[in-house]
Protein backbone atom coordinates (compact mmCIF):
# COMPACT_ATOMS: atom_id res chain seq x y z
CA UNK A 1 0.00 0.00 0.00
CA UNK A 2 2.89 2.37 0.77
CA UNK A 3 4.18 2.01 -2.81
CA UNK A 4 0.76 2.85 -4.25
CA UNK A 5 0.41 5.94 -2.07
CA UNK A 6 3.92 7.14 -2.96
CA UNK A 7 3.24 6.63 -6.66
CA UNK A 8 0.00 8.62 -6.48
CA UNK A 9 1.74 11.43 -4.58
CA UNK A 10 4.42 11.61 -7.29
CA UNK A 11 1.59 12.27 -9.75
CA UNK A 12 -0.71 14.48 -7.67
CA UNK A 13 1.79 16.91 -6.07
CA UNK A 14 3.30 18.20 -9.37
CA UNK A 15 -0.20 18.59 -10.84
CA UNK A 16 -1.32 20.68 -7.85
CA UNK A 17 1.87 22.75 -8.13
CA UNK A 18 1.15 23.29 -11.83
CA UNK A 19 -2.33 24.63 -11.05
CA UNK A 20 -0.99 26.95 -8.34
CA UNK A 21 1.85 28.32 -10.48
CA UNK A 22 -0.24 28.29 -13.70
CA UNK A 23 2.20 25.98 -15.46
CA UNK A 24 0.60 24.23 -18.46
CA UNK A 25 -0.73 20.86 -17.31
CA UNK A 26 0.35 19.31 -20.62
CA UNK A 27 3.99 20.12 -19.81
CA UNK A 28 3.61 18.82 -16.25
CA UNK A 29 2.24 15.56 -17.65
CA UNK A 30 5.17 15.21 -20.05
CA UNK A 31 7.64 15.72 -17.21
CA UNK A 32 5.80 13.24 -14.97
CA UNK A 33 5.74 10.58 -17.68
CA UNK A 34 9.47 10.94 -18.25
CA UNK A 35 10.27 10.77 -14.52
CA UNK A 36 8.07 7.72 -13.97
CA UNK A 37 9.56 5.99 -17.02
CA UNK A 38 13.06 6.48 -15.60
CA UNK A 39 11.90 5.02 -12.27
CA UNK A 40 10.41 1.96 -14.00
CA UNK A 41 13.71 1.31 -15.78
CA UNK A 42 15.20 0.43 -12.38
CA UNK A 43 12.03 -1.06 -10.87
CA UNK A 44 10.37 -3.04 -13.66
CA UNK A 45 7.86 -4.61 -11.29
CA UNK A 46 6.11 -1.22 -11.14
CA UNK A 47 5.00 -1.61 -14.77
CA UNK A 48 2.80 -4.59 -13.93
CA UNK A 49 1.86 -3.14 -10.53
CA UNK A 50 0.31 0.03 -11.99
CA UNK A 51 -0.90 -1.27 -15.36
CA UNK A 52 -4.64 -1.67 -15.93
CA UNK A 53 -6.39 -4.89 -16.87
CA UNK A 54 -10.15 -5.37 -17.43
CA UNK A 55 -10.33 -7.69 -14.43
CA UNK A 56 -9.74 -4.68 -12.17
CA UNK A 57 -13.21 -3.37 -13.04
CA UNK A 58 -14.44 -6.15 -10.77
CA UNK A 59 -11.63 -5.79 -8.24
CA UNK A 60 -12.14 -2.29 -6.86
CA UNK A 61 -9.00 -2.49 -4.74
CA UNK A 62 -7.02 -1.96 -7.99
CA UNK A 63 -9.41 0.41 -9.75
CA UNK A 64 -6.87 3.24 -9.39
CA UNK A 65 -4.83 1.58 -12.16
CA UNK A 66 -7.25 3.14 -14.67
CA UNK A 67 -5.36 6.36 -13.98
CA UNK A 68 -1.89 5.14 -12.97
CA UNK A 69 -1.64 3.18 -16.23
CA UNK A 70 -1.69 6.51 -18.09
CA UNK A 71 1.80 7.18 -16.70
CA UNK A 72 3.33 3.76 -17.43
CA UNK A 73 5.16 3.07 -20.71
CA UNK A 74 6.73 -0.16 -21.88
CA UNK A 75 9.81 1.17 -23.65
CA UNK A 76 11.48 4.36 -24.86
CA UNK A 77 9.70 4.36 -28.23
CA UNK A 78 6.33 3.98 -26.49
CA UNK A 79 7.16 6.93 -24.24
CA UNK A 80 8.60 9.28 -26.85
CA UNK A 81 5.79 8.73 -29.38
CA UNK A 82 3.17 9.54 -26.75
CA UNK A 83 5.05 12.57 -25.42
CA UNK A 84 5.42 13.96 -28.95
CA UNK A 85 1.65 13.61 -29.33
CA UNK A 86 1.02 15.22 -25.95
CA UNK A 87 3.24 18.18 -26.83
CA UNK A 88 2.08 18.83 -30.41
CA UNK A 89 -1.61 18.12 -29.72
CA UNK A 90 -2.08 18.65 -25.99
CA UNK A 91 -0.08 21.84 -25.51
CA UNK A 92 -1.80 23.93 -28.23
CA UNK A 93 -5.19 22.52 -27.20
CA UNK A 94 -4.60 23.54 -23.58
CA UNK A 95 -3.80 27.06 -24.78
CA UNK A 96 -7.27 27.15 -26.33
CA UNK A 97 -9.39 25.72 -23.50
CA UNK A 98 -7.34 26.44 -20.36
CA UNK A 99 -5.85 24.33 -17.56
CA UNK A 100 -8.98 23.08 -15.81
CA UNK A 101 -10.87 21.90 -18.88
CA UNK A 102 -7.71 20.32 -20.28
CA UNK A 103 -7.14 18.41 -17.02
CA UNK A 104 -10.72 17.12 -17.01
CA UNK A 105 -10.85 16.04 -20.64
CA UNK A 106 -7.44 14.33 -20.42
CA UNK A 107 -8.30 12.12 -17.46
CA UNK A 108 -11.92 11.52 -18.47
CA UNK A 109 -10.82 10.37 -21.92
CA UNK A 110 -8.14 8.24 -20.28
CA UNK A 111 -10.87 6.63 -18.17
CA UNK A 112 -13.14 5.90 -21.13
CA UNK A 113 -10.24 4.59 -23.20
CA UNK A 114 -9.75 1.95 -20.50
CA UNK A 115 -13.46 1.11 -20.59
CA UNK A 116 -13.34 0.71 -24.38
CA UNK A 117 -10.27 -1.50 -24.06
CA UNK A 118 -12.15 -3.67 -21.57
CA UNK A 119 -15.09 -4.06 -23.97
CA UNK A 120 -12.94 -5.17 -26.92
CA UNK A 121 -10.23 -7.03 -25.02
CA UNK A 122 -10.53 -10.79 -24.62
CA UNK A 123 -8.62 -12.10 -21.64
CA UNK A 124 -6.78 -10.10 -19.04
CA UNK A 125 -4.36 -8.19 -21.24
CA UNK A 126 -2.56 -5.25 -19.67
CA UNK A 127 -3.14 -1.66 -20.77
CA UNK A 128 -0.44 0.97 -20.29
CA UNK A 129 0.37 4.35 -21.80
CA UNK A 130 -1.10 7.81 -22.30
CA UNK A 131 -2.22 7.29 -25.90
CA UNK A 132 -5.92 6.75 -25.09
CA UNK A 133 -6.08 10.09 -23.28
CA UNK A 134 -4.09 11.79 -26.06
CA UNK A 135 -6.50 10.48 -28.69
CA UNK A 136 -9.25 11.97 -26.52
CA UNK A 137 -7.52 15.35 -26.71
CA UNK A 138 -7.27 14.94 -30.48
CA UNK A 139 -10.99 14.17 -30.78
CA UNK A 140 -12.02 17.16 -28.66
CA UNK A 141 -9.53 19.45 -30.44
CA UNK A 142 -10.83 18.44 -33.88
CA UNK A 143 -14.45 18.87 -32.80
CA UNK A 144 -13.90 22.34 -31.33
CA UNK A 145 -11.26 23.84 -33.63
CA UNK A 146 -11.32 21.74 -36.84
CA UNK A 147 -9.39 24.23 -38.98
CA UNK A 148 -6.77 25.04 -36.35
CA UNK A 149 -3.39 24.07 -37.78
CA UNK A 150 -1.06 21.91 -35.74
CA UNK A 151 2.52 20.86 -36.34
CA UNK A 152 2.93 17.17 -37.15
CA UNK A 153 6.49 15.80 -36.83
CA UNK A 154 7.50 13.57 -39.74
CA UNK A 155 10.89 11.97 -40.42
CA UNK A 156 13.32 14.87 -40.97
CA UNK A 157 10.53 17.49 -41.39
CA UNK A 158 7.63 19.15 -39.59
CA UNK A 159 4.33 19.38 -41.46
CA UNK A 160 1.48 21.76 -40.64
CA UNK A 161 -2.09 20.60 -41.21
CA UNK A 162 -5.62 21.26 -39.90
CA UNK A 163 -6.26 19.25 -36.76
CA UNK A 164 -9.44 17.83 -38.34
CA UNK A 165 -7.47 16.25 -41.20
CA UNK A 166 -4.96 14.76 -38.78
CA UNK A 167 -7.78 13.41 -36.62
CA UNK A 168 -9.61 11.82 -39.57
CA UNK A 169 -6.45 10.07 -40.76
CA UNK A 170 -5.55 8.59 -37.38
CA UNK A 171 -9.11 7.81 -36.28
CA UNK A 172 -9.68 5.94 -39.55
CA UNK A 173 -6.53 3.87 -39.07
CA UNK A 174 -7.40 3.04 -35.47
CA UNK A 175 -10.99 2.11 -36.39
CA UNK A 176 -9.75 -0.21 -39.13
CA UNK A 177 -7.29 -1.90 -36.79
CA UNK A 178 -9.86 -2.24 -34.00
CA UNK A 179 -12.63 -3.88 -36.01
CA UNK A 180 -10.23 -5.97 -38.08
CA UNK A 181 -9.16 -7.60 -34.83
CA UNK A 182 -5.48 -6.99 -35.55
CA UNK A 183 -3.29 -7.98 -32.60
CA UNK A 184 -0.03 -6.08 -32.80
CA UNK A 185 0.46 -5.25 -29.13
CA UNK A 186 -1.16 -1.82 -29.51
CA UNK A 187 -4.45 -1.02 -27.76
CA UNK A 188 -6.29 0.38 -30.80
CA UNK A 189 -9.66 0.01 -29.06
CA UNK A 190 -8.41 2.28 -26.26
CA UNK A 191 -7.42 4.87 -28.86
CA UNK A 192 -10.89 4.79 -30.41
CA UNK A 193 -12.56 4.90 -26.99
CA UNK A 194 -10.56 7.95 -25.99
CA UNK A 195 -11.14 9.66 -29.34
CA UNK A 196 -14.93 9.16 -29.26
CA UNK A 197 -15.06 10.35 -25.65
CA UNK A 198 -13.17 13.51 -26.63
CA UNK A 199 -15.59 14.26 -29.46
CA UNK A 200 -18.57 13.74 -27.15
CA UNK A 201 -17.10 15.94 -24.41
CA UNK A 202 -16.25 18.75 -26.85
CA UNK A 203 -19.61 20.60 -26.64
CA UNK A 204 -19.16 20.95 -22.88
CA UNK A 205 -15.77 22.58 -23.40
CA UNK A 206 -17.06 25.43 -25.53
CA UNK A 207 -16.44 28.85 -24.04
CA UNK A 208 -19.47 30.94 -23.27
CA UNK A 209 -18.96 34.58 -24.07
CA UNK A 210 -20.49 36.89 -21.48
CA UNK A 211 -20.49 40.54 -22.49
CA UNK A 212 -19.99 42.98 -19.64
CA UNK A 213 -21.94 46.19 -20.05
CA UNK A 214 -19.28 48.23 -18.27
CA UNK A 215 -16.51 46.90 -20.50
CA UNK A 216 -14.71 49.53 -22.57
CA UNK A 217 -13.73 48.07 -25.93
CA UNK A 218 -10.93 50.62 -26.28
CA UNK A 219 -8.97 48.62 -23.70
CA UNK A 220 -8.44 45.93 -26.33
CA UNK A 221 -6.66 48.32 -28.68
CA UNK A 222 -3.33 47.95 -26.89
CA UNK A 223 -3.37 44.20 -27.56
CA UNK A 224 -3.79 44.45 -31.32
CA UNK A 225 -0.83 42.95 -33.17
CA UNK A 226 -1.67 43.13 -36.86
CA UNK A 227 -3.87 44.78 -39.47
CA UNK A 228 -6.40 41.94 -39.46
CA UNK A 229 -7.03 42.38 -35.74
CA UNK A 230 -7.32 46.14 -36.17
CA UNK A 231 -9.99 45.74 -38.85
CA UNK A 232 -12.00 43.44 -36.57
CA UNK A 233 -11.57 45.95 -33.74
CA UNK A 234 -12.84 48.82 -35.92
CA UNK A 235 -15.88 46.81 -37.03
CA UNK A 236 -16.72 46.07 -33.40
CA UNK A 237 -16.52 49.78 -32.53
CA UNK A 238 -18.62 50.81 -35.52
CA UNK A 239 -21.38 48.22 -34.96
CA UNK A 240 -24.66 49.83 -33.88
CA UNK A 241 -26.53 46.67 -32.90
CA UNK A 242 -25.54 45.17 -29.55
CA UNK A 243 -25.61 41.58 -30.84
CA UNK A 244 -23.41 42.42 -33.82
CA UNK A 245 -20.95 44.33 -31.64
CA UNK A 246 -20.69 41.44 -29.20
CA UNK A 247 -20.16 39.00 -32.07
CA UNK A 248 -17.24 41.06 -33.38
CA UNK A 249 -15.72 41.31 -29.89
CA UNK A 250 -16.06 37.55 -29.47
CA UNK A 251 -14.34 37.06 -32.83
CA UNK A 252 -11.56 39.47 -31.84
CA UNK A 253 -10.94 37.64 -28.56
CA UNK A 254 -10.19 34.49 -30.55
CA UNK A 255 -7.52 36.36 -32.48
CA UNK A 256 -5.60 38.36 -29.88
CA UNK A 257 -3.13 36.84 -27.45
CA UNK A 258 -1.66 37.72 -24.07
CA UNK A 259 1.49 39.87 -24.42
CA UNK A 260 3.08 38.02 -21.50
CA UNK A 261 2.58 34.33 -22.33
CA UNK A 262 0.67 34.12 -25.62
CA UNK A 263 -2.38 32.66 -23.89
CA UNK A 264 -6.00 33.34 -24.75
CA UNK A 265 -7.66 36.56 -23.58
CA UNK A 266 -11.10 36.73 -21.96
CA UNK A 267 -13.33 39.46 -20.53
CA UNK A 268 -13.78 38.60 -16.87
CA UNK A 269 -13.91 41.64 -14.63
CA UNK A 270 -11.77 43.34 -17.26
CA UNK A 271 -9.24 41.97 -19.72
CA UNK A 272 -7.63 38.80 -18.37
CA UNK A 273 -5.39 36.04 -19.71
CA UNK A 274 -6.86 32.60 -19.09
CA UNK A 275 -3.40 31.05 -18.96
CA UNK A 276 -1.18 33.28 -16.79
CA UNK A 277 -3.72 35.62 -15.17
CA UNK A 278 -2.35 38.78 -16.82
CA UNK A 279 -4.74 41.72 -16.47
CA UNK A 280 -4.99 44.97 -18.37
Amino acid sequence: MAVEILFLLIIIIPLIYGFIKRIPISLILILLNIIIFIITIFYRQLVEEFAFTPYYLRDFSRIYTIFTSLFIHGDFYHLISNMIGLFFIGYPFENEIGQKKFFLVYFLCGFFSSIAFSVFSFGNHYLIGASGAIFGLLGAFAALYPMKRIVVPMPFIFVGMPVLLFAIIYASIETLYTFAGITDGIAHSAHIGGFVAGVLFAPFLRKKFVFERSFNIDKLEGLLQNERQRKIFERAKEAKEKEIREAWIKYLLKEIRCPECGGEIEINGGIKCKKCGYRK
